[in-house]
């Protein structure tokens, strides 16, 4: 049974993730993330996102919320050097727009909602997506809009099996920001996984 005030804050949390794998977010909504990560540094879930989040603070108020997009570039933009891949489909089968794109799909088949091409210019299987629609399936959940646990089941289908891979490559990276943001990822999903009860 879900607990409807842990439902509104883990829609917190996949916001902040949707802000931070987005490439335009990063550019325009980079004073949000900040908002958000103060927030999450008062409020948390665990002592390591609370440690983590109050570094991300510090940093991106003495450099400036704009090194974000910068470092979202350099992280999941460029080719080479540390490049992280960003679509599911590519830690499934080394691939974009594969399998897991057609399981988002599926999922958003069974909602009234379409991608918004003008935000979305990533495909389904995109992270920064999967985050977004996690968000909107917990938040029209919360106001009983939607009947079925979808976001439980895009968790299992989509998240889960391959997610450690992603954080983990987060975590070992020379990004500041996205170091970080692997370690608040890493503990989500732990904790995602406790209160939905799935094995990983």
């Amino acid at each position: 049974m879900h607990n409807v005030e842990i439902d509104k804050a883990r829609a917190f949390i996949y916001n902040i993730l949707s802000l931070l794998f987005i490439e335009e977010y990063t550019k325009t909504k980079s004073s949000q993330i900040l908002e958000n990560l103060e927030v999450l540094s008062k409020n948390s879930f665990s002592e390591n996102v609370q440690d983590v989040s109050k570094e991300l603070v510090v940093y991106l108020k003495e450099k400036s919320t704009n090194i974000i997009f910068s470092e979202y570039q350099d992280l999941f933009l460029i080719p080479f050097d540390e490049y992280i891949p960003l679509s599911a489909s590519w830690y499934h089968e080394r691939r974009e727009g594969g399998f897991m794109q057609l399981k988002v799909k599926d999922i958003l088949g069974k909602t009234v909602i379409r991608k918004d091409e003008k935000n979305f210019t990533a495909q389904e299987d995109h992270y920064g997506f999967i985050f977004t629609l996690s968000t909107y399936l917990l938040d029209k959940q919360v106001l009983k809009e939607i009947d079925e646990d979808l976001q439980k089941e895009l968790f299992i289908e989509v998240l889960n099996p391959y997610i450690d891979e992603l954080f983990y490559k987060l975590i070992g990276s020379s990004s500041f920001i996205y170091s970080r943001v692997g370690i608040i990822l890493k503990e989500f999903i732990g904790f995602e996984r406790a209160y939905l009860d799935i094995k990983n």
